[in-house]
C-alpha cells in the first residue's frame, strides 16, 4: 500500500493559511485586536472545511459562503476529520514558527490575553500568497469577517452545534 500524505497536514501550506487568517481576521474594521488562540484555531479549521464553515455561518445567522463544487462534494465534506479541533500542538508549532520568523506579532492585553496580528514582513509575505488556493482561502476568510463581533463563547457554541448536527446525521 502506498503512503498517503494529506495536504491538510503540510506545514508550509498551513503557515500560509494562518498568515491569511491573521491578515484578514486579526483586527476589526475599527482596529480592535480579535485573533486570540481560540479564534485562530476555530477560523483555521473552518477555512479548511468550507462545508462546516457554511453550517457555522448559518447557525450564527450570518448567511453563507460561496464554496466551490470540489469542496462541496469532496471526501472531506462527507466525512470530515475533527481531530484538528482537539490538536493544539499543531497550531502552537505554526504560531511559534511565524513569531520566530517575525511574521506575526503577539500583543498581550492584561484583561484579555494574547492576540496576533501581522508584522510588516508578515503582511508582505501574506500578499505574496497569490495562488488560486490562497485566493479561495481569502474569500472564505472574508465571509468570516461578519463573526468578528461575536464573542468567542458564541463561536464555540456555534461550532459545537455544527459538530452535533454532523454526529446526528452520521448516525442515521
Amino acid at each position: 500500500m502506498l503512503p498517503f500524505i494529506s495536504p491538510d497536514d503540510n506545514f508550509h501550506l498551513n503557515l500560509g493559511i494562518v498568515l491569511i487568517v491573521t491578515q484578514t481576521l486579526g483586527e476589526s474594521s475599527r482596529g480592535a485586536l480579535k485573533l486570540n488562540n481560540e479564534r485562530l484555531h476555530i477560523y483555521t479549521y473552518l477555512v479548511k472545511n468550507p462545508v462546516k464553515l457554511n453550517l457555522f455561518l448559518n447557525v450564527l445567522g450570518k448567511g453563507s459562503a460561496l464554496i466551490s463544487p470540489k469542496d462541496a462534494y469532496s471526501v472531506t465534506s462527507i466525512s470530515s476529520n475533527v481531530d484538528p479541533l482537539f490538536d493544539r500542538r499543531n497550531l502552537k508549532a505554526l504560531i511559534t514558527t511565524l513569531v520566530g520568523e517575525s511574521l506575526i506579532s503577539v500583543i498581550y492585553k492584561k484583561k484579555d490575553g494574547f492576540f496576533y496580528k501581522l508584522s510588516d514582513s508578515g503582511l508582505e509575505k501574506a500578499n505574496q500568497l497569490n495562488t488560486e488556493y490562497f485566493y479561495e482561502v481569502r474569500l472564505l476568510c472574508d465571509t468570516l469577517k461578519s463573526t468578528l463581533s461575536s464573542s468567542t463563547s458564541s463561536l464555540n457554541k456555534a461550532l459545537n452545534q455544527v459538530m452535533q448536527k454532523e454526529i446526528i446525521s452520521d448516525g442515521k
